[in-house]
């Protein structure tokens, strides 16, 4: 047994310190999986193994479950503190979902709608997103890069709109088919060409699976133009945008 290797129910530990709980591995050679269930090895470079004695973190629990049995008593700090999850590997890592699962952009430039034409909603690059989301602000079109729910309000100004106009916007698939959600809303009087009627549409979609896309749309019954920012006495700013969220 070389002398920087120490066995505890072993006389043929592997790593610098090697215990064998069962006192089950064999004189020499490597312990089989089975065999190294029950051994503790701490390597030259300082990594922790339970269940295996080639530990490649710092702890490395090859399988079983872990517990702190006082945890409830370190309260954590909603907003400021992160998430533990397990990668595929099932090393443990930190992940702040409040920023994490989000999208949001907000329309590129006004856009002129015709009566009764369905007319893609074109965003500019996404303030805010995660490899959740894909987005071609070229096509308008989304791309949900996994299953899940999904919160989805999306927000339009219309402009330039004749008394009696009703605008539609919704969420549609692609390739095109009907509605997943929709609202709209009727202006009763006339609209200038700088402040809209503002109205806010919110709907929930399950996503089936990976590559799944949709657009935002406008539909108006009037032409009319949806805008990007308003201007007037209190100021100017964004009024069309979506906001996504996984749930």
């Amino acid at each position: 047994m070389p002398k920087a290797q120490v066995g505890i129910n072993t006389s043929n530990p592997q790593t610098t310190l090697h215990v064998d709980g069962a006192k089950d591995n064999a004189a020499s050679g490597l312990p089989t999986i089975t065999q190294q269930s029950n051994d503790v090895a701490i390597t030259s470079g300082g990594n922790l193994g339970i269940g295996t004695i080639d530990p490649t973190e710092k702890f490395d629990l090859a399988t079983g479950n872990a517990r702190i049995r006082n945890i409830n008593s370190n309260i954590g700090i909603g907003g400021t503190d992160r998430f533990v999850v397990a990668d595929a590997n099932g090393v443990l890592k930190t992940v702040n979902f409040n920023a994490y699962s989000l999208f949001h952009a907000r329309l590129a430039g006004n856009q002129n709608l015709t009566t009764l034409s369905i007319s893609t909603l074109l965003f500019g690059n996404p303030l805010s997103t995660s490899p959740y989301y894909s987005y071609n602000t070229s096509t308008g079109v989304l791309t949900f890069n996994q299953a899940g729910n999904y919160l989805v309000t999306l927000q339009a100004s219309f402009g330039s709109a004749p008394a009696g106009t009703q605008l539609l916007i919704g969420v549609r698939p692609v390739p095109d088919a009907d509605y997943l959600g929709r609202g709209s809303h009727y202006n009763a009087t006339a609209t200038s060409s700088t402040v809209g009627e503002l109205m806010n549409y919110t709907t929930l979609l399950i996503i089936p699976n990976a590559g799944y896309q949709v657009r935002f749309t406008a539909s108006p019954n009037q032409g009319c133009t949806v805008l990007a920012t308003e201007s007037g006495s209190t100021g100017s700013g964004n009024v069309t945008n979506v906001t996504i969220q996984k749930i």
